[in-house]
């Protein structure tokens, strides 16, 4: 999905001899105005605002979830389009040139950080045999992941900040990130065994690399939510927060480990260098989640709509 208008509209003091730094997704647009010599990295879309911080080296990514706590199409969409619209904004910087130091992914609903991929555009695909519309959003799904657990490829760390559940595929892009920080109280899961799928968008792959085979299969097999402490003990979070503190508790973290920002980002690429997940192992295994999905049948599309109406719940109130 490319950006909306409104996005383009905000670069202002443009300059003719910059178009090429636009992504080619915006370029293909009837932009009234043409690109920043020094364009800003924050942004209001509909399901995504970033504001960037440069006193803490900070750039919030807000997921707004208005219409449904969950990666609609059009969220995932809005995160794709962002991530290469930072990739072609920042891509050639050193990491002394970066203007943030810390990608963090968090969520304006209460209680939700993410309650996983979109469960009705899921069934609604899968009655309609819609498989191509299916394929194509997870294969987003996993570009939009496997960018963010790499980084995007820039010399800065990604950070969840979990203030609400993160079940299913808010588990899995939360697993992505270099650092995570949740509050207690907050559920963590993977239910989609509940109705006769796995978790398709990298979770098993992800988890693998994390916690070991053994507690991966767990996870995913025994469909439990657990609890923030629980993610702590397993290591799937690094910083546990009282109850509305979260964002105090990563501001502190990322404060208290400033000097160290360098170290411990060439930790983490090493971390992954040694068992690296690969694009191409995410794509086979989505394949096989889209094949399984299209063979559900109407005891597990219901058990699905009932999931679906959760997420509906918990959606931003405007």
């Amino acid at each position: 999905m490319a950006l909306s208008h409104q996005f383009v509209r905000g670069l202002q003091d443009a300059v003719n001899d910059n178009f090429d730094l636009l992504p080619s997704e915006l370029r293909r647009m009837a932009a009234p105005v043409v690109p920043l010599r020094r364009p800003s990295l924050e942004v209001d879309l509909p399901t995504l605002a970033t504001k960037l911080e440069p006193e803490t080296g900070i750039l919030w990514a807000r997921m707004k979830h208005q219409d449904r706590a969950c990666y609609t199409p059009s969220l995932v969409g809005d995160s794709r389009s962002y991530q290469i619209y930072l990739q072609e904004q920042c891509g050639h910087l050193s990491a002394d040139e970066m203007p943030f130091r810390y990608l963090v992914w968090t969520s304006e609903a209460k209680g939700a950080f993410s309650l996983g991929g979109d469960l009705a555009f899921f069934t609604e695909c899968v009655r309609s045999g819609n498989e191509r519309a299916l394929r194509d959003y997870a294969q987003r799904c996993i570009d939009v992941l496997h960018d963010n657990y790499n980084a995007l490829g820039l010399p800065v760390l990604t950070v969840a900040l979990v203030t609400g559940d993160a079940i299913g595929g808010g588990l899995e892009s939360m697993i992505t990130n270099d650092i995570v920080v949740a509050e207690r109280g907050a559920k963590f899961g993977l239910p989609e065994i509940l109705f006769n799928l796995f978790p398709g968008m990298g979770g098993y792959s992800y988890l693998v690399r994390k916690v070991g085979e053994r507690a991966a299969r767990a996870f995913i097999e025994d469909g439990k939510s657990r609890s923030a402490e629980e993610m702590l003990e397993l290591g799937l979070v690094d910083v546990l927060a009282e109850p509305g503190q979260g964002e105090a508790a990563l501001r502190e973290h990322l404060g208290s480990h400033g000097s160290r920002f360098n170290m411990l980002r060439t930790i983490r690429r090493a971390c992954k260098r040694v068992d690296p997940v690969q694009k191409t192992e995410l794509l086979d295994i989505v394949n096989i989640w889209v094949d399984l999905a299209m063979q559900l049948g109407a005891d597990d599309l219901r058990r699905m709509d009932c999931l679906a109406r959760v997420q509906e719940k918990k959606r931003v109130r405007t």
